[in-house]
């Protein structure tokens, strides 16, 4: 029996790639490569030409991730001229979903943290998983991609902005629709994580999603995300206690300490300087200040450990 569809959202490099590839190594499920082509190909009008949403579809750069040929969608969708854009979204994942010989579906696309009310209402059934990391990690992470913020005010401002978005949006729907986990609980307690995510969506828990071997059959974006089974699950080689500079804590807790202690994390600098305000003003304006880099020693006062899983976005 088919579940209701499901969306894993977040600030990215949070972890999303590892729960995506730990529900999808379910033998019912399919998460496929993030979409983004929900919101993009949506044009505001509520009902679509066939003809028209297949060939947009088709040529859509993430559509073309996922190696599904716009046939089969053709196929799920039927002879209609027009239908409604969410049962033209539904006939897409239910055709990835056919291809990998499961029922059930879901997505994996970090940035619709930013769109989860349109989600909802797009699919009055779909449940929500919003996973957050620690800020300051998640902004250490983008000194590996060659995507996102590259200075530590702007990765705090955009993390905090789409974890307070995410929160507030989930937390609004009825009961039963929104679960928030920590990047940092599911790396404590991974199988007691997964067996209460999966229970949220009515899903029957399967040993396979703890299985590495299992995981690493998922198909990985191949832009600049990385994958590694035996990384993944464990605490990550690096934190920010470990490798932040002091200047860029501060700083980063400059923008963001609110939604920091709002979710618990605890704080460097609950009371961060004029010089890190300053710094962080400036380089929210367009200055080269706070450059992401790693490497600095870490703070007499940090401990080692709290990295999370696996900070593909």
């Amino acid at each position: 029996m088919a579940i209701a569809p499901f969306f894993i959202v977040a600030s990215a490099r949070s972890g999303t790639t590892f729960l995506r590839l730990t529900l999808n190594a379910h033998p019912d499920v399919a998460v496929p490569p993030e979409s983004r082509f929900i919101t993009e190909l949506y044009d505001g009008r509520d009902t679509v030409e066939t003809a028209d949403f297949l060939n947009r579809l088709e040529k859509h750069i993430r559509f073309k991730a996922w190696a599904l040929p716009i046939e089969q969608v053709a196929k799920e969708i039927g002879g209609d001229a027009a239908l409604p854009y969410s049962d033209a979204i539904r006939a897409t994942y239910r055709a990835y979903a056919r291809s990998q010989g499961k029922e059930s579906w879901g997505d994996k696309t970090p940035r619709y943290v930013e769109h989860i009310p349109f989600l909802a209402r797009m699919f009055p059934d779909a449940r929500f998983i919003h996973i957050v990391r620690d800020g300051r990690n998640v902004a250490l992470s983008y000194s590996h991609v060659n995507f996102g913020p590259k200075n530590v005010a702007r990765a705090a401002r955009l993390w905090a902005r789409r974890v307070s978005t995410g929160m507030h949006d989930g937390r609004a729907l009825p009961k039963g629709r929104y679960f928030e986990v920590l990047n940092e609980d599911l790396a404590e307690d991974r199988e007691g994580e997964i067996r209460d995510i999966a229970t949220f969506l009515g899903l029957g828990f399967d040993p396979r999603m703890l299985d590495e071997k299992e995981r690493a059959k998922g198909v990985v974006e191949k832009v600049t995300h990385s994958y590694e089974p035996g990384v993944a699950g464990r605490a990550a080689m690096s934190t920010w206690q470990e490798e932040m500079r002091p200047g860029d804590v501060e700083v980063f807790e400059a923008v963001a300490g609110d939604v920091l202690s709002e979710l618990g994390y605890e704080r460097r600098y609950p009371n961060p300087g004029r010089t890190a305000r300053l710094k962080a003003a400036l380089a929210l304006k367009g200055l080269p200040i706070g450059t992401l880099k790693r490497g600095s020693r870490p703070h007499p006062a940090d401990r080692r450990g709290g990295g999370g899983v696996e900070p593909s976005s």
